[in-house]
């Protein structure tokens, strides 16, 4: 029931930057990381192609900023390379914090 939720509610967390925080940690760790730490290289491929399946019915079905699902595909690309590469995770934590940054700038 949580999942089908979050599928129809998406979300860019633009008013919340700790919002947007944890989501994309989530994309990069538990979508995109763990497949391929559990499962090995075979698991990245699909991990990433089944996960842009969800973005665009998302954007299709319920509307949801095309620039939102590219963002979190970005996290869970991310994810995925790093769990290939650790060197990877710098780069994701430079994105996360450049979006958090965004998000209270933008909060005021």
């Amino acid at each position: 029931m949580l999942i089908w939720h979050l599928f129809k509610s998406p979300s860019a967390f633009i008013g919340d930057p700790w919002g947007y925080a944890r989501n994309q940690t989530g994309h990069a760790l538990i979508i995109g990381f763990l497949p391929v730490f559990l499962l090995g290289p075979w698991a990245a491929l699909p991990a990433i192609g089944l996960y842009a399946i969800w973005e665009a019915a998302q954007w299709r079905l319920y509307g949801a900023a095309l620039s939102d699902g590219l963002e979190d595909l970005a996290y869970v690309t991310g994810g995925v390379l790093a769990a290939l590469w650790w060197p990877v995770l710098i780069v994701l934590a430079v994105m996360l914090a450049s979006g958090v940054q965004y998000r209270r700038e933008l909060k005021g």
